[in-house]
């Protein structure tokens, strides 16, 4: 919350009052300008909604300093057009025994606005006519019209940059997308499907299947045809491996079943060879 040394001047602390009256939940208009009244302006007009019955307009003039309250010599003019009048000033500027009775006071402290005297309720005050209510009512629509732009701007703005967010966060995805496996999935899958054309599997005719039951699919073997291929494969490779031994067998027949070296045994040898062909052949 303001302290009251903080107050730069009297629009300051008017703009505080409303703020306070608005919370308050009494409608609030500021800079209300009074017709037949020589262009007299008052500083905040309030009043208590949903209650047209008993009337309650109040009118409060604002007061930052003691020397413009001296200088104010007008300020009972506005008790023809309201129910309830207040000064409004911070504390200690203005003793309530300085107001005349039918005068409230409102006094702001660094812990916020009290009333700290009550004004007596003027029942029919003669010029609060159509013209008076009429000039709330435009200054109403003004007020409202400046706060449906600022908001339409805002919103107009925030749009904006919602969208230029929207469009970083698009292009980031993107970007890192094209960086990851996800991104060439469908070349690799194709690479997948030319190695097992190799051995023999039919390409699909379509690479990506869609129907109305299952959606989009990728056209790939089945597990059971992989695991056949893996199969056939192991198969293979332990046949290559044995022919391999037994052609070491006999490219080295002619070299001793054992020989000795400096005390070492050699293993590159006919016995050896010969073992390890006939464990190959036996599994």
């Amino acid at each position: 919350m303001k302290k009251v040394s903080e107050f730069k001047d009297e629009r300051e602390l008017q703009e505080d009052l409303a703020e306070y009256l608005r919370a308050s939940g009494l409608l609030t208009f500021t800079e209300i300008k009074i017709p037949n009244m020589h262009n007299s302006r008052a500083d905040i007009i309030a009043m208590t909604p949903h209650r047209y019955s008993a009337k309650d307009i109040r009118i409060y003039e604002v007061k930052l300093t003691r020397g413009t309250w001296l200088a104010d010599k007008k300020f009972q003019k506005y008790l023809e057009c309201c129910n309830r009048m207040y000064i409004a000033c911070p504390r200690g500027i203005i003793k309530k025994e300085e107001l005349p009775a039918e005068i409230g006071l409102i006094t702001r402290s660094d812990n916020g606005w009290r009333v700290s005297k009550s004004p007596r309720l003027n029942i029919n005050p003669p010029k609060m006519d159509v013209d008076f209510i009429l000039s709330l009512i435009y200054r109403g629509y003004e007020e409202n019209r400046k706060q449906r732009d600022l908001r339409d701007r805002i919103i107009a703005e925030a749009n904006v940059s919602l969208k230029d967010q929207s469009k970083k966060i698009g292009w980031e995805i993107a970007r890192r997308l094209d960086k990851t496996k996800e991104s060439s999935i469908e070349d690799w899958c194709e690479e997948l499907w030319e190695a097992f054309k190799e051995f023999g599997f039919d390409p699909p005719e379509k690479f990506i299947v869609s129907d109305r039951y299952t959606g989009e699919r990728v056209n790939l073997p089945g597990i059971y045809q992989i695991r056949e291929l893996l199969g056939g494969a192991s198969a293979l490779m332990k046949d290559i491996a044995t022919i391999k031994a037994i052609g070491t067998y006999l490219e080295n027949i002619q070299l001793p079943e054992i020989t000795e070296k400096g005390g070492k045994i050699n293993w590159l040898n006919r016995k050896d060879n010969r073992e390890k062909a006939l464990k190959l052949i036996s599994n």
